[in-house]
């Protein structure tokens, strides 16, 4: 597997803000329709609510957007970015969305906010890294319920047609014995009544 990106991978300036902008209004939809949410649990204004959460929502994820874009550019123009490099792109732009999102409440919510962004950042990065490079790798991962089978503490265990035909096959033919255990039991009974009923 690949471990950098090509230099094909940056991206215009024009279409670096339209995204900025694309996922800022997504951020913010979800902030909005949150806090509209909430505030219709406490009984309090859901426009307002939505209109303040939605407008912060829009400027941490332009920024976000837009800072991790340009420091990508940066270093697609020169090299590959490695997954290393991505990782720290992410948490970067994530501290920088924080320090202004915590700047519009508050010069003591800066530091707080860069904290838990990058944080975030890193930690959403990290995620999408682990599940790339699970869809990219060659070898196939097995169901889950086979997974599960070959448990030493899993009650049920996966066989395959050919071990379910034969064990069939043996219990077929331990029952055809059982039978033939029982009619010579039943011959030997009728053998002993009509001897009894000779001698009476």
């Amino acid at each position: 597997m690949s471990t950098e990106t090509p230099r094909a991978a940056v991206a215009h300036p024009n279409t670096i803000l339209t995204s900025s902008a694309y996922f800022g209004g997504g951020t913010a939809a979800l902030a909005g329709t949150f806090s509209a949410f909430y505030a219709t649990v406490k009984g309090r204004s859901a426009v307002l609510w939505a209109v303040a959460a939605g407008g912060q929502g829009f400027v941490l994820g332009s920024t976000f957007w837009l800072s991790r874009t340009v420091l990508r550019n940066n270093a697609a123009e020169h090299h590959g970015i490695s997954p290393r490099e991505e990782l720290m792109y992410s948490s970067l732009a994530g501290s920088f969305a924080g320090m202004t999102g915590g700047a519009l409440r508050g010069r003591g919510n800066i530091i707080p906010g860069a904290i838990v962004f990058g944080l975030m950042g890193l930690g959403g990065q990290a995620s999408y890294v682990a599940f790339e490079r699970r869809a990219e790798s060659p070898t196939e991962s097995r169901p889950l319920l086979d997974r599960l089978s070959d448990s030493t503490w899993w009650p049920l265990k996966s066989i395959s047609d050919a071990d379910y035909e034969r064990e069939l096959t043996e219990k077929v033919i331990g029952l055809e014995a059982d039978i033939a255990m029982i009619d010579e039991k039943v011959a030997a009974l009728k053998q002993d009544s009509s001897s009894s009923k000779d001698k009476t």
